[in-house]
């Protein structure tokens, strides 16, 4: 046992019906260890002295006990938001009074529920056991106890999770991060492709939502486009999942932001869903004008994600969540590969006949100087890859055709993948409007590594 602490309460109703509800108990935490002294199991238990704890009810009331992170609930409402842990036993086992609710959310979490409509009950020897996820530890989280609905929110016992999980196994993750739905198809790859071929993972993070201004089943189509084409390279048929979670990351105090993840096999897709800012950085009247390169530049104070799941305070606030995604998945270490666009504007613009000093999308160098930021501004030892944009899609001279005829084929069907999804979703060719921008894209692949 690591922990215990005291979580009774009394709530008494003062007019009529004169409900109630006391509880007598207390919280444990517990942990099994390894041989190298890695957390490698974490129960949160609700019990008390001896055999477990005493619950008094009076009245057509329940009472509710959860995990919650990283905040506990206000509202009863909300109860399944942040909650976490598999309620794995209970004791009365088979009391009617107890009527928890499992798989209350995308997680799996659990809620062990106590309630007698219409009379009173009594309960001796209260006992409810949580698994909960080892991604908790070093992490604080709450031992919630509430009598409802929203009659009173009795106890909140925050409880400190320590320790150390194991390191991971010998997997080798590949980190694609860029601005828009399309971006990492027409200048990351075929790179991830290879990562997979190889048995890696891969962290696809799409920084925007590539909204260009307008609605959700715009944005909405150009994610199942990038979908398509995380399916195309990691092949058909493989397990997939979906959820809202939340990167937390610790600075004067643990800031954590929800964000859209897409897991398929062993690909991860991230969602932040950030306003287009256009090729010029200066937004679109639907997002409020809102940019990255603004951001970035101090002319906003805060930046927020199209669907109302985030808003990031600062440009600190952004990277920091940026690196959290990162260190949820992949190695804090050599092994681990970032891609980006490059922060160079020299490389970044274009010198080609037919565009000539065109500056790169302001989105695409935001991204960049993001990733700079947590990358060689922080000392990462992550591996960096910088690739160039826009000038290998208008045929800059200093960019010649590089690709064999495989890894051309590869990165064409790649990006295929996303523009057939798109036009079945909207009826917009992307490819069709200017398919020899895309074929000189599709030839082409540089990076540097620094």
């Amino acid at each position: 046992m690591i922990s215990q602490q005291d979580d009774s309460f009394l709530w008494q109703e003062t007019f009529l019906p004169f409900r109630s509800a006391a509880w007598t108990g207390t919280v444990q935490l517990w942990e099994n260890w390894d041989s190298h002294c890695y957390v490698i199991d974490v129960r949160l238990i609700y019990t008390g002295t001896n055999a477990g704890g005493h619950l008094a009810v009076n009245g057509n009331v329940f009472v509710s006990f959860t995990v919650q992170y990283p905040n506990p609930f206000a509202d009863y409402g909300n109860v399944a938001q942040d909650a976490y842990g598999d309620l794995t036993t209970w004791t009365p086992a088979n009391d009617s009074a107890v009527q928890s609710r499992f798989n209350i959310n995308d997680r799996g979490a659990d809620e062990f529920l106590l309630q007698a409509p219409g009379g009173p009950f009594v309960l001796s020897e209260v006992t409810a056991t949580f698994e909960l996820p080892l991604q908790l530890v070093g992490h604080t989280v709450y031992a919630q106890a509430h009598v409802g609905a929203n009659l009173c929110e009795c106890s909140a016992k925050p409880v400190d999770v320590p320790g150390q999980t194991p390191p991971p196994l010998t997997q080798i993750w590949g980190v694609y991060i860029h601005a828009h739905d399309d971006d990492w198809q027409l200048f990351l790859a075929p790179d991830g492709y290879f990562d997979l071929q190889n048995s890696n993972h891969i962290l696809v993070v799409y920084v925007t939502a590539g909204d260009a201004g307008q609605g959700q089943s715009y944005w909405s189509a150009r994610e199942q486009g990038a979908d398509a084409s995380v399916r195309y390279i990691a092949g058909a048929g493989l397990n997939e999942s979906s959820a809202s979670v939340a990167y937390c990351y610790t600075g004067q105090f643990q800031v954590c932001h929800d964000v859209w993840t897409w897991t398929y096999g062993p690909a991860v897709s991230v969602f932040m869903r950030l306003p287009d800012g256009g090729v010029h950085g200066g937004g679109f009247p639907s997002t409020n004008y809102e940019t990255l390169e603004k951001l970035r530049d101090g002319q906003i104070a805060s930046i927020n994600a199209v669907d109302g799941s985030a808003r990031y305070d600062g440009w600190s606030d952004l990277t920091s969540t940026l690196a959290a995604i990162i260190n949820a998945y992949a190695p804090h270490d050599s092994t681990t590969s970032v891609h980006a666009p490059d922060f160079d504007r020299d490389l970044q613009t274009t010198q080609a006949p037919e565009c000539y000093n065109c500056s790169d999308h302001a989105d695409h160098l935001a991204v960049g100087d993001a990733v700079n930021d947590i990358t060689i501004g922080q000392n990462a030892p992550w591996r960096r890859a910088w690739y160039i944009d826009y000038p290998i899609c208008w045929a800059d001279p200093r960019f010649p055709e590089n690709l064999d005829s495989n890894a051309y084929s590869v990165k064409k069907a790649t990006f295929m993948a996303y523009s057939d999804k798109v036009k079945e979703l909207t009826g917009v060719d992307e490819y069709a409007q200017m398919p020899w921008f895309w074929e000189n894209c599709f030839h082409r692949d540089y990076f540097r590594s620094v």
